[in-house]
């Protein structure tokens, strides 16, 4: 039996899915809170998340804006409505927040549906010591 499961692991993969892998790999408190990127913007904007191989995972509990700016993509507009109707993202005491880890496909996609307005990634997420995710994936 451990062999076929295996066998159906491997298989998934090949066609593209990775139903079977954790999103995010377990990591010490420490380097947690040294690989964290964060956004804290206007109309509530305070979230967390971090670059993973898929793209960037905004993580549960972290708010994003109770409202978005006119000028937003509709693209963005789309998708945050979209996490909104899931369940991913919903009101919680007066406060727009993720009730779950979410994978975006890139950090201006996540950033944009955090701030409620069209952003650069790269720039926008921070380490606690003001690293900009452009500056920490050259680095690294």
């Amino acid at each position: 039996m451990d062999e076929f499961i295996e066998n159906i692991k491997i298989l998934i993969n090949v066609l593209g899915h990775n139903v079977f892998e954790e999103i995010r790999k377990i990591k010490s408190r420490k380097q947690q809170e040294q690989e964290t990127f964060y956004i804290k913007a206007a109309r509530g904007a305070n979230a967390n998340g971090e670059p993973i191989s898929d793209g960037f995972i905004v993580l549960k509990g972290s708010n994003i804006s109770i409202s978005t700016v006119p000028s937003i993509s509709q693209n963005f507009n789309r998708l945050r409505d979209k996490l909104i109707k899931d369940g991913i993202i919903g009101q919680f005491e007066g406060i727009m927040k993720f009730f779950e880890d979410y994978v975006f496909s890139s950090p201006s996609t996540a950033a944009a549906v955090v701030m409620g307005r069209n952003a650069n990634g790269l720039t926008e997420w921070k380490l606690k010591d003001g690293t900009k995710l452009k500056d920490f994936e050259t680095q690294n």
